[in-house]
């Protein structure tokens, strides 16, 4: 027998009446039911450590660029670019053409200058003679003694001509002033070069230094022969402190402080080295990841964290410092306070949340 159609439609309509409020109260179940977040406990410290970064650049204990002290024409050099030199090598020559023929020329006018010498004295001595028997004035012999006098003073400026000329002639070579490795080649051969103007670049190989700009306020927390450490690259190096520059760079206004290797190394000139110094703060504040951190008005960052009474609160916060992987901050925070390290898009202030605390929040530096 079949059923009214009234019926059926009343068992339908009880049906999803049931079925919707069985789902209404999984919905409402679900709502209450507070949101679980990571937090940390906060620890307070008393301040916290900056690390200051400083660049700076290898070179050699003896960079010199050397030249003639003469004027001339440059003949020929022996040595170049990346060359290892010893002192006293001869490195470079000047055209000495023009002083070998000065040479000849005062040799033949000492020779001349020589002979009307003994002929003065030759006739003195036999204006003495007639001078015995009456027969030459006072006058002669004035006149010869004068002539003899003039002579020997010709000689001694040829004499001290021809030294000149010598002292020029070693000037022409240009000679290693200490064992080191040829930087530049500054000129070429067949140039004419005035007194002074550099021919070689030389770099000590005896030392290396480190060279490095500091503001005055580091500098001067810096101790003369105590040990640092740079950085090369990959490598960690050891240095002393030889002194700290007296003058301002005019351009990045920075005192130049030396450095001295504790051993030898065998760095490029030029290599680019980092000193980082530590300077300590003495500002209470808290560590915490940089996870924690959220933008707020006004340009100012906030952290959240749970109240006692399990809600999500908002602290407004100022960063004092900050590293990769956490951030130094003051406000209104206290110490124990359960702050939200991560997961902060996924909740608002005044939200019901259920804390699960991991690593407690302090000093950890990074």
């Amino acid at each position: 027998m079949k059923m009214p159609a009234s019926i059926n439609l009343f068992v339908l309509l009880s049906s999803l009446l049931l079925l919707s409020g069985c789902q209404e109260a999984e919905e409402t179940a679900a709502t209450a039911r507070p949101l679980a977040v990571s937090t940390q406990a906060l620890e307070p410290s008393p301040g916290f450590e900056l690390i200051h970064t400083y660049a700076g650049r290898v070179e050699a204990a003896q960079n010199s660029a050397l030249g003639f002290e003469t004027r001339g024409k440059l003949k020929t050099i022996a040595v170049d670019s990346g060359d290892y030199v010893k002192a006293g090598q001869q490195l470079a020559w000047l055209d000495t053409q023009l002083l070998d023929t000065e040479v000849q020329r005062l040799k033949a006018q000492q020779q001349e200058t020589q002979a009307r010498l003994r002929l003065a004295r030759t006739s003195l001595e036999r204006l003495g003679a007639l001078e015995q028997r009456g027969y030459a004035s006072t006058q002669n012999r004035d006149e010869l003694e004068a002539e003899v006098d003039a002579l020997k003073a010709a000689m001694a400026v040829i004499s001290s001509n021809l030294a000149r000329n010598r002292l020029q002639q070693e000037k022409a070579v240009l000679i290693a002033p200490f064992d080191a490795r040829v930087g530049q080649r500054l000129a070429d051969e067949g140039m004419v070069l005035s007194a002074g103007q550099p021919v070689l670049q030389l770099l000590s190989e005896s030392g290396t230094e480190f060279t490095i700009g500091l503001p005055p306020e580091q500098a001067t927390r810096l101790q003369t022969g105590q040990t640092y450490t740079l950085e090369a690259g990959k490598r960690t190096l050891s240095v002393d402190l030889i002194q700290v520059g007296a003058e301002l760079a005019p351009m990045s206004r920075t005192l130049q402080a030396r450095f001295r290797p504790t051993e030898p190394l065998n760095l490029p000139q030029g290599t680019l080295v980092r000193l980082q110094l530590p300077e300590y703060r003495p500002e209470s504040g808290y560590w915490v990841p940089i996870s924690a951190l959220t933008d707020s008005v006004r340009g100012l960052w906030q952290v959240y964290v749970v109240s006692d009474s399990n809600q999500v609160e908002a602290r407004d916060v100022r960063i004092l410092h900050s590293t990769e992987e956490s951030a130094y901050i003051s406000g209104a925070l206290g110490q124990g306070e359960q702050l939200l390290n991560r997961g902060l898009h996924r909740v608002v202030p005044g939200q019901a949340v259920e804390a699960l605390q991991e690593v407690a929040a302090g000093g950890a530096q990074q």
